[in-house]
């Protein structure tokens, strides 16, 4: 499989010729409309902060944090003990989430992948997927409400119908992160502002986050 998929890996990207890559985000012209502020970051354009962020904040923002390195692994990994904070991988640079017993989806800031490749002794396959998938952050009081007007699921980590199309719901400290394919995700992302502007929200930069729920 190593090498059959190297497109969805922005990790593998360089400078070559004069030419220095950027990956962009399937919801980044939502933030340019919004007059927002972009910054290169692992490799990535990322809008850092939106006009009148701290306007919408106490309702309900959402953030594109797409640039968050995504791994497939399989075996999904084995749950982590309780014990140090330190020990395990779900205690550590990674957030796991099993589709099923025999493969799960990782999420991580750039800066820890090394690390976080390194804790996968038992995996028989390792697939960057970072291109693949659109992931908004919901952050705010109102983000459980904005999720309710978005999907039926209830319970969190789940998969299922997000605004007619498959997505995948995660908390992620007192917010929640939204993960849909990349080629689904400006619409899910203009179908989630619509719902947040009713509540009073609207987009953020990823600065604007609670700093548990940053990349």
């Amino acid at each position: 499989m190593s090498g059959a998929l190297d497109f969805l890996s922005s990790s593998l990207a360089s400078d070559e010729g004069g030419f220095r890559p950027i990956a962009r985000s399937a919801v980044e012209k939502l933030y340019e409309t919004a007059d927002a502020t972009f910054e290169e970051r692992d490799g990535w354009r990322v809008a850092a902060s939106v006009p009148g962020e701290a306007d919408v904040l106490p309702a309900v923002g959402i953030a594109d944090v797409s640039h968050l390195g995504k791994l497939e692994v399989r075996p999904a990994p084995t749950p982590a003990p309780s014990a140090p904070a330190t020990s395990g991988l779900q205690q550590s640079a990674a957030s796991v989430y099993r589709l099923s017993p025999r493969r799960a989806l990782l999420f991580f800031a750039e800066a820890a992948r090394a690390d976080v490749e390194g804790d996968l002794p038992d995996a028989t396959l390792v697939l960057d997927v970072t291109a693949a998938y659109s992931v908004l952050a919901v952050s705010g009081p109102e983000a459980r409400k904005l999720i309710g007007r978005l999907t039926h699921l209830h319970r969190f980590p789940s998969g299922g119908e997000v605004a007619h199309v498959t997505a995948h719901v995660l908390p992620a400290g007192k917010g929640f992160r939204v993960v849909v394919a990349q080629e689904l995700g400006h619409y899910l992302a203009e179908v989630a502002l619509d719902c947040a502007r009713a509540l009073g929200g609207g987009l953020v930069g990823v600065d604007a986050l609670p700093v548990e729920e940053q990349p």
